[in-house]
């Protein structure tokens, strides 16, 4: 195997597009799959910058299995979903918006959440657009990365890095799992931004993606 083939990674280009999608499809900005009887995720606002009291979490992206298959899916679960508090928050190695991963089997949810909740305050620069996905997979090389929102690949460093990130729990290494982008190589735009104009990537255990995660803004 040549050392180029070695630094090649699986990636999908997420490709979003306005459209209206439901709760049963993958997407950005639309409505989650989430059960009436599990609490709404909340930010405590301990890393709000300015200090500020706690929000609810936005709904930002939703994966299913069945799309995705290249995400780490833990076992008994197939779907991803990905929330954002949309304030500011002074984190390691990132200033901008925190994250929560929820993992789940959407086969158990049977009863929906009414209504999603809103914070009473956000940073629209945060706040995304809805959109369907239309996926494209390829094979990312190290040294041509893409800047877009995608699963897997590279990350694309252009402000900062290369890093190597471990997980705090276990000591394995960390791998971008996901990178939301201010800007899709379409030119159509999910209208949130993270730095200047870069990139959020969202790195997980090799071992455990259910360890901490690690989020680096570029």
């Amino acid at each position: 195997m040549s050392i180029e083939d070695e630094r090649a990674r699986p990636a999908v280009l997420l490709n979003p597009l306005e459209g209206d999608p439901t709760d049963a499809d993958s997407h950005i900005g639309g409505p989650v799959l989430w059960p009436i009887d599990e609490p709404w995720p909340h930010c405590d606002g301990a890393t709000h910058d300015p200090a500020s009291g706690g929000e609810p979490f936005v709904g930002a992206v939703q994966l299913y299995r069945r799309d995705f298959p290249e995400l780490p899916f833990p076992d008994g679960t197939d779907l991803l979903q990905v929330f954002l508090c949309t304030l500011h928050h002074d984190l390691p190695d990132v200033y901008g918006p925190d994250v929560r991963l929820v993992w789940r089997d959407s086969t158990t949810v049977f009863e929906l959440i009414e209504e999603e909740p809103e914070p009473s305050v956000q940073e629209e620069l945060y706040v995304p657009t809805v959109n369907v996905l239309e996926p494209i997979r390829f094979t990312e090389h190290e040294t041509k990365t893409s800047g877009g929102t995608k699963i897997g690949g590279w990350t694309a460093w252009w402000q900062s890095g290369p890093f190597e990130f471990e997980c705090p729990e276990c000591g394995a290494a960390q791998r971008q799992t996901l990178s939301l982008a201010t800007h899709e190589p379409s030119g159509d735009d999910v209208e949130w931004e993270f730095g200047r104009e870069g990139n959020l990537n969202i790195l997980t255990c090799e071992k455990d993606v259910r360890h901490p995660i690690r989020l680096h803004v570029d």
